[in-house]
Order: structure tokens, then sequence, then C-alpha cells
């Protein structure tokens, strides 16, 4: 176990009032929709647990002492994602337009009311589906809201048309997902294309956003399962580590972000806490890159 007496969660940048934050933190603890495996309900805590450990400087050397955080803390999907995702809107709607909001999840149907909530606050927004799987299924294991259809009805939920969505990194497909993206003319750049030229990819994702409101939802099983064992199905074949990075790098150095969710961290599933750890790297280097002090 990490002994992280004494240290604070989120590096320390956390604490700052609602109407003053830079960023706005949550957790949607639910796993209803996973079929797999559970597990993804237990993320929210144990990443924002872990976060301690987490300096307050990116990687390259950019200090993010200014970095005010607000944590809203986990919001409640009740009975289910089906039912209950507007009412976890409506809270994700509390934070100031102007702030970037991060959430971790949860399984990816977690990601419905964020990209409803994100549509909201930034009229026009585009979607970067970073993900081992589309999630484009209209129904997937006898249901419409299982997590092989997480995009189909977050798309239908924010009222964002399917073009406006970018799949990066896929590798597993269903027949009924490729014949969607075909008919959408959605950007689909897949895990093999990534690997090749991660800083490309980021590059073309970006030209393709063309500086619209961009928000980014990252599975974890978007990594190899050598960097990110712990998640409901892991596919080999993924990115490791440092090319999601720079990946994320390229996308931000073009682009109007705002917004990050990171879903499908299964801590029961984890390895010596690695997943949870490589999604709290993401986190805050997309902080890093996506947040822009106030000017006086």
């Amino acid at each position: 176990m990490i002994n992280l007496e004494g240290l604070r969660a989120w590096g320390g940048l956390a604490g700052a009032p609602l109407e003053e934050a830079g960023v706005v933190v949550a957790g949607i603890a639910y796993d209803g929709s996973a079929v797999y495996r559970k597990g993804a309900a237990a993320a929210p805590s144990r990443v924002r647990q872990l976060s301690a450990v987490m300096p307050p400087v990116t990687e390259s050397g950019r200090l993010l002492a200014g970095l005010r955080i607000h944590d809203l803390g986990d919001l409640n999907v009740t009975p289910d994602i089906e039912h209950g995702w507007r009412q976890v809107t409506d809270r994700l709607l509390e934070a100031p337009r102007d702030a970037l909001l991060t959430v971790v999840g949860g399984d990816h149907c977690a990601t419905i009311p964020i990209l409803a909530a994100q549509a909201r606050r930034h009229p026009g927004l585009a979607v970067a589906w970073i993900d081992a799987h589309p999630d484009l299924c209209d129904l997937s294991r006898g249901s419409h809201w299982t997590c092989g259809c997480a995009l189909r009805r977050g798309l239908e939920a924010a009222s964002i048309e399917a073009r406006s969505a970018a799949i990066v990194g896929g590798r597993d497909f269903d027949p009924e997902e490729i014949d969607f993206i075909h008919a959408n003319e959605m950007l689909l750049l897949t895990s093999e294309r990534v690997a090749e030229d991660p800083a490309a990819a980021g590059r073309k994702v970006a030209e393709w956003a063309a500086r619209r409101p961009l928000h980014l939802s990252f599975d974890i099983d978007f990594l190899d399962p050598a960097y990110a064992p712990g998640t409901e199905i892991p596919s080999a074949g993924g990115a490791t580590t440092r090319q999601a990075l720079t990946l994320l790098a390229a996308i931000a150095a073009e682009s109007r972000l705002v917004g990050l969710d990171v879903a499908e961290v299964s801590p029961p599933a984890d390895s010596a806490d690695i997943t949870s750890l490589a999604a709290l790297k993401v986190i805050f280097e997309f902080w890093g890159r996506a947040w822009r002090p106030p000017t006086l």
C-alpha cells in the first residue's frame, strides 16, 4: 500500500469555492452498465485518494500552483444510468462555464450525462472518444444501455451529431459500429494509426475539431493492458502511456479543450494501482496542457 499520510487530494490544489474554480472535479461511481466485469464504481474514490501523491507540476515543469480546484464529490446515479443520467447532468451544470470539467467514472456509460452537460455548457461541442471500443452499438448484450452503446446514447442525450465525435485508438469493433462510423462520416483513427505517430494523430484530431470546444473522453483501455490492466475489458494492442501523453500534447497544442473524463478504471482488477496512477497522469497532464490562468 502507498503511504498517503499527510498528503492532500489532487496534489493539494483542491478547496477552491465552486464559483472561483478553474477546474471542477467530480466522480461518478457507477458500473451498472458493465456486463463483462464490475469494478469501475470503485474508481472515483481510489483515484481521488491516490491523487494525493501527484505533485502540482507537470512533467515538463509547468507549475500548477495557481490552479484552483473544486471537487463536487461523487454524484449518484439512481436507479440506473437510463433513468438517472439527467440528475447527474444537472449537478455538472453547476460548474462555472469557464472551468475545466474533469470527471472520473465509472463505466463508460457514466459519460452520457457528462456529454449532455458539456453540450449545454459549450454549444458546438466536439468529442474525442479515446477508446479501444467505439461504443456505438444500438443494442449490446441485450440492452440499449450497456457500455457497448455508451457513445451512441451519449450523442443522443446531448443532441450531438455523430460526425461531431471522433473515435481515437479503436481496435475492437462490432460490424454495426463500422457501418455507423462510415454512414455518419465520423473520423476514425485506429490504434495502429495512433501507434505509428501519436503526435500526427493528435494533430489530426485538432484539425478535425477546428477550434470547436473539445471534450476528451478517455477510456483507460485505450492503453495496452501492460500499462492499464485494471479495466473491464483489457484489449491487446493498445497504446503505451508515453504514446497517450504524446497524443494528448498534440491535441492540446492546437485545440480548445473544455473537459476530460476518464472511464473504465477498475481498482479491483488492478495491479499495484498502476491503472489508477496512469489515469492520474493523464488528468494532471491534461490540466497542464488545457488550463489557462485568469488574466488580470
